[in-house]
């Protein structure tokens, strides 16, 4: 559960420090043959203050409220 709470809390900065989570979409345009036309573009997924927010709050509650397992 701490990796979970963990990737929540970096997910939810980068949603506020960003405005979301940018990422690459590559996209064949053209194929003739062995010759490949592609085009890149850079695509953002829009995150609401709201929700990055919220996935802080989770993931800090499941970073810090997941109970160490003890060594037997």
């Amino acid at each position: 559960m701490k990796i979970l709470g963990a990737a929540l809390v970096v997910l939810g900065l980068a949603g506020l420090i960003f405005g979301g989570i940018p990422y690459k979409k590559t996209e064949t345009i053209a194929e003739i043959g062995g010759l490949k036309m592609q085009a890149t573009e850079n695509r953002q997924m829009s995150l609401p203050p709201l929700v990055s927010g919220f996935a802080i709050l989770v993931g800090a509650a499941l970073w810090f409220g997941a109970k160490s397992r003890p060594s037997s």
